[in-house]
């Protein structure tokens, strides 16, 4: 879908807005605070029927209020029809409820709704993925996963749920059953647990091994040649059976998704003694991790600030890059803050590449002087002051 109009209200300090977007590219500039992030958190909102600032729905209904109302007009590519989504949420005592529509009609299925407006986003809360825990880098490759593939979603929810059950049998919360009763319930979970896993385990290897290339070129692209850039997935059940010294298993474990459901299968098989002490499941992808490097060493250990920004960036490219072989359209592209930790020659790098990879981009900053677009792109700007956002001008292309 392209963007072409956003009508929000009561929205976190943006009481009534419309903005109508540009085919190219939307700066929304201002002091930190006056609400620019809020547009693209609704935005984001509509894409993934959730907030990428808090777990919570009910901040985003502004102070006072209790109900805020998102809606998003767009035209779909390929059909040349307008389309329009709509997120609701509605505050209560004790939670926040939440209703999506597309062209009028309910969507009672989140999974269903996710990712009619594609969306690519980066923060500056990114940078963290670098030097945060496993668990964020997981959920950061899962992001990317969840526009491309509902089924993600799924395999992640009924993963989570048969771990924790799992763990409850380890943990002898049911002390009434017998060690065989006992033993019967963890075989089903493993054998559940090794097929739902074994998806999850190859789309988030094949994710990174697709985005591989175009990581490293899109560092070059903004950083520079050198050092050079690359990822790579570490999959906690392989890294097992190598010290185990098994590994043909370990080897095995990449010829498909049959054979990973086999591999992690027995692996939980052989671990259960140990969970059973410890209460907890030791294997499997919700333990795995990727990594970035810089000419072969980790970028969490030696990259600078700016080199940081400039490898989540790249990420973003090569996601960009891959979701539009995918979609058979580039996703909208969300980007806040984007240009600070880089200096001007990077940031001038950066937005070439932007020009050559983007369709559609909305992004925030607190002066356009930041935002050094190539002149014949087409591009609005608007200014942001206390949750007001008003024209400021605009350069089209010729």
């Amino acid at each position: 879908m392209r963007l072409e109009h956003l009508s929000a209200s009561e929205f976190r300090n943006l009481e009534r807005v419309e903005i109508d977007f540009s085919p190219r590219f939307t700066i929304l500039h201002g002091h930190n605070g006056a609400g620019k992030t809020n547009v693209l958190e609704a935005l984001y909102l509509i894409s993934t029927v959730r907030s990428f600032r808090s777990a919570e729905l009910g901040p985003l209904v502004r102070h006072g209020q209790t109900q805020t109302r998102v809606e998003v007009t767009g035209r779909i590519s390929g059909l040349g029809v307008t389309s329009t989504l709509c997120v609701t949420l509605e505050r209560g005592t004790r939670s926040t409820r939440r209703a999506a529509s597309a062209d009028g009609k309910l969507v009672r299925s989140g999974a269903a709704f996710y990712g009619r407006l594609p969306a690519i986003l980066f923060t500056p809360e990114d940078l963290n993925v670098l030097r945060g825990s496993p668990g964020g880098r997981r959920r950061f490759l899962d992001r990317v996963l969840f526009a491309r593939d509902r089924a993600h979603i799924g395999d992640i929810q009924t993963y989570e749920k048969l771990l924790r059950s799992r763990n409850h049998v380890l943990r002898g919360a049911d002390q009434a059953r017998g060690t065989r009763d006992r033993d019967a319930m963890l075989e089903a979970y493993e054998l559940r647990l090794s097929e739902t896993g074994a998806r999850i385990w190859t789309r988030r290897d094949q994710l990174v091994e697709e985005l591989r290339g175009a990581v490293t070129e899109g560092f070059a692209q903004i950083h520079g040649k050198a050092p050079q850039a690359d990822i790579t997935y570490s999959s906690h059940v392989q890294g097992f059976l190598r010290e185990q010294g098994r590994t043909e298993d370990a080897e095995r474990a990449t010829a498909d998704v049959s054979a990973r459901a086999q591999v992690l299968h027995r692996a939980l098989q052989d671990r259960r003694g140990l969970d059973l002490m410890r209460g907890t499941t030791s294997l499997g992808p919700h333990r795995d991790d990727f990594e970035m490097t810089l000419n072969g060493q980790s970028a969490a250990k030696y990259a600078s600030q700016g080199q940081s920004r400039a490898l989540v960036l790249a990420f973003k490219i090569a996601e960009l890059q891959t979701s539009r072989a995918a979609l058979g359209r580039a996703p909208v592209l969300l980007l806040d803050d984007v240009s600070s930790e880089l200096d001007p020659t990077r940031t001038g790098q950066l937005f070439q590449a932007l020009a050559r990879e983007v369709e559609q981009c909305v992004l925030t900053t607190t002066s356009p002087r930041f935002i050094p677009l190539p002149d014949e792109l087409e591009r609005s700007y608007l200014a942001v002051a206390g949750g007001v956002i008003t024209t400021s001008g605009a350069t089209l292309s010729g």
